[in-house]
């Protein structure tokens, strides 16, 4: 027996596409395996929808990609110029609101308003963007809560690593602190300023080609989206604080000779963001660590967390970012879903 799952993917950047080819090239399989049909019946972006009640089928999701960013409402016979989530809403009700819309750290919007409305009109979620869950956590998992609904962001930290998995299966544990590195953009631009002994306008200008570094960088060098995975961190731990009481650095004042000086010490500086959890203190800052502690030899786009428990350290590094591990990140979610929502053969 199969079950059909109906999903909707709320914002088509990076993330929403590589998801959508996820789907095209391994729906088969997964179904195949799980018993679930992962059934996309709206995608919808800034400018516009594209709705199929009966749900796209692979080569209808590929087409969408290579649409234009903002551009899929022209997609015949389908697609719905200016198409708000409630338009799509009052003509499909998905199973799966899946959110990957920008993160916004002041309003929390479109996402916040988006999930919300998903989950008052009883959809479960799952999301990659952050910033909902670091403005409102509480009142989304309480809103979630009184619908019965399920909410999912595994992709929010460290993206194709399991983090938030780990943190949540630790029961038993007095998690006394989280550090490490998780932010992909920041490791990466002071691995090359050590490597290669370049400044930050040279590593951040090749880390923008290979398409690591956004056009404006401010969200990853000037810490806030490290700041935001603390947040998020903070509220699965059970430990919440707020975003405005994490102390951020600046990368982009970082100079090279700070580089030289930490190699002459047989030291690293490493982005590290840290939340020790009974201080409740909280911080993003360039760190010297010593070339003996194993973050240091996290490189490039790698990421790395230290759990410090009553009882031992636990370290998990992976890949911490990029569209096909995020929308990964995003399918386990949706088919953690799928198995509670669906009936069992």
């Amino acid at each position: 027996m199969v079950s059909s799952v109906k999903i909707a993917i709320i914002g088509f950047g990076n993330v929403g596409r590589s998801l959508a080819k996820l789907i095209a090239f391994k729906g088969e399989d997964i179904e195949k395996k799980y018993g679930v049909r992962l059934n996309v019946v709206a995608v919808a972006d800034s400018r516009g929808a594209v709705i199929r009640e009966e749900g796209l089928i692979p080569y209808e999701l590929l087409k969408l990609c290579e649409l234009p960013r903002s551009y899929i409402f022209m997609y015949k016979p389908y697609g719905v110029s200016g198409a708000s989530v409630e338009e799509v809403y009052s003509r499909i009700i998905p199973d799966i609101h899946v959110e990957v819309t920008p993160p916004n750290y002041k309003s929390g919007e479109p996402g916040l308003s988006n999930i919300l409305y998903a989950i008052n009109s009883g959809a479960n979620v799952v999301t990659a963007n952050k910033a909902p869950l670091v403005l409102k956590y509480d009142h989304i998992m309480q809103c979630a809560k009184q619908r019965g609904v399920l909410v999912k962001f595994k992709a929010t930290v460290m993206a194709g690593t399991p983090l938030i998995d780990l943190l949540k299966s630790l029961k038993g544990y007095s998690i006394e602190a989280v550090e490490g590195i998780i932010n992909s953009t920041t490791n990466y631009i002071l691995t090359e300023m050590h490597e290669d002994l370049i400044p930050y306008s040279d590593a951040l200008k090749k880390a923008q080609a290979l398409g690591i570094a956004e056009p404006n960088p401010d969200l990853d060098v000037r810490g806030w989206d490290a700041a935001a995975k603390l947040v998020i961190i903070s509220n699965v731990i059970g430990e919440p604080i707020n975003l405005d009481d994490v102390e951020r650095d600046d990368l982009s004042r970082i100079d090279l000779r700070e580089v030289f000086k930490a190699i002459k010490e047989n030291m690293v500086l490493k982005f590290i963001a840290k939340y020790k959890v009974k201080e409740k203190r909280a911080s993003v800052k360039i760190t010297k660590i010593s070339k003996d502690d194993i973050l240091s030899s996290v490189k490039g786009t790698m990421n790395a967390v230290r759990i410090r428990t009553d009882i031992n350290d636990i370290v998990l590094i992976g890949k911490g970012a990029g569209g096909i591990e995020t929308a990964y990140a995003i399918m386990d979610d949706v088919l953690s879903i799928a198995e509670v929502i669906s009936p069992e053969p």
